[in-house]
């Protein structure tokens, strides 16, 4: 008499292989998520620059019906490496001053910028000059972004004299 059916160590053996595949999947599912709140940062961040670039350019009034005699800019603050923060320079010195911000924006997951310090970026009127930390001397200015857990990493380039934006 013939037995058809399967063996306790067939069944054994399916159930490990269905969890080494699973485990790999998820495994590769979470490095591709961390890889994609990289991504999604940088066009954050890129997408935080052309605000306040457009904003200056665009003669965008603040509240008061007064236009920011510096012109917006980002700040990078390196001591909260995953906040991106929008200020008006109302005293005109090219510089991020506490009391000048306008909104704050936080990078996706657990995404992080390096910009080698702190970092303000500030584009004035009427020609869109680009100042990094109220100097105008710099060609451009790097800004990485990454993830912990991940190799991955984005770079957006400011150029000061065209004032182009670029991820890369």
């Amino acid at each position: 008499m013939k037995k058809y059916g399967f063996t306790l160590i067939d069944l054994i053996v399916s159930i490990a292989i269905f969890g080494l595949i699973t485990a790999s999947v998820l495994v590769n599912f979470r490095a591709g998520s961390r890889g994609d709140s990289v991504r999604q940062s940088a066009n954050i961040t890129a997408t935080m620059l052309r605000r306040a670039q457009t904003m200056t350019l665009s003669g965008e009034l603040l509240l008061d019906e007064s236009f920011p005699i510096g012109g917006y800019g980002i700040y990078f603050d390196s001591a909260d490496p995953d906040t991106l923060t929008l200020f008006a320079d109302i005293d005109g010195n090219y510089v991020y001053d506490a009391g000048e911000e306008i909104d704050t924006e936080d990078l996706a997951g657990d995404a992080y910028f390096s910009a080698g310090g702190n970092l303000g970026v500030v584009f004035s009127s009427p020609d869109s000059d680009v100042y990094f930390n109220g100097l105008a001397t710099d060609p451009l200015k790097q800004i990485t972004i990454a993830a912990s857990d991940t190799d991955v990493t984005q770079s957006i380039y400011v150029y000061r004299v065209s004032g182009q934006i670029r991820v890369e």
